[in-house]
């Protein structure tokens, strides 16, 4: 963040589900080049704080806020001179806990033009999604389209390690229709036609 130009960020926009204990605080960390910043919590002020490059992490922008079980948003605004600028992110905070994983599920989360983008989740036997989870998934398609995979990233590969509980690919669709499928070691196939 060293630009001259204002801005702040939240850090955490990746993870759509967190987790702790219910009243258990979490910290939240901003990076900014601003020298206030503001942070709210489901539209309740925490407090501002004055950056300090020495006061490590984030430069002193941290927070310790009590998340609530459900939605969350947490918004922050920093000031540098006149200019005001802003992040937001929102999440699920997941209190309940999980035991060893026991299924996949498969879903299409974003569809722009003819790209696809798929979520895979690893829930336990009762439901509550395994949110430590590190297996391998495996990514598969059949019929017409191609995964974008084959790119070494996170979401861009057919054998991918779940991270925060889940894994997301890519895929070109083409005319006519595909089945897309994800699998793990212990856990049934699942296929998704598309």
């Amino acid at each position: 963040y060293w630009t001259d130009q204002p801005m702040v960020h939240i850090y955490g926009h990746s993870w759509p589900v967190r987790w702790g204990d219910v009243n258990e605080e979490k910290m939240v960390k901003v990076y900014s080049n601003c020298t206030e910043a503001e942070i709210f919590l489901n539209g309740k002020s925490f407090g501002s704080k004055k950056r300090n490059s020495q006061d490590y992490p984030a430069a002193g922008l941290r927070w310790n806020l009590p998340f609530i079980k459900g939605e969350n948003i947490v918004k922050v605004i920093a000031k540098k001179g006149k200019v005001v600028v802003n992040d937001e992110v929102s999440f699920v905070y997941q209190t309940d806990k999980w035991t060893k994983p026991a299924y996949l599920t498969l879903t299409k989360i974003l569809q722009e033009n003819n790209v696809v983008t798929l979520e895979a989740k690893i829930f336990d036997q009762k439901g509550v999604q395994c949110l430590d989870a590190a297996n391998w998934i495996n990514f598969g398609l059949t019929g017409g389209g191609e995964l974008i995979a084959d790119q070494g990233t996170s979401s861009g590969s057919r054998k991918v390690q779940a991270y925060n509980g889940r894994a997301l690919i890519r895929l070109r669709m083409a005319d006519g229709k595909c089945a897309a499928s994800v699998s793990s070691e212990g856990m049934k196939t699942v296929i998704l036609m598309l």
